[in-house]
């Protein structure tokens, strides 16, 4: 496993951005799956990849980490 703490994007780059769930459904019942929530994003330059474990996926938690994982396009 190799873990770079970099950030990703920046001017000319494009990062794909998205949110899943890690898990199982308990028991093979219902649809409510058991897990953890992770927020992603792909480089698709460098092929680098960005996964921070969340615990909201709420407006303000997924904000605060694109601004502290997600470099903006300015020239």
């Amino acid at each position: 496993m190799v873990i770079k703490k970099v950030k990703l994007g920046g001017y000319g780059h494009t990062v794909k951005i998205d949110e899943l769930k890690f898990g199982r459904r308990k028991h093979h019942r219902d649809h409510r799956v058991e897990g953890q929530w992770v927020f992603g994003g792909y480089e698709r330059k460098t092929g680098n990849v960005l996964m921070v474990p969340v615990e909201k996926r709420d407006a303000t938690t997924l904000l605060h980490v694109i601004k502290e994982w997600i470099k903006p396009e300015q020239p």
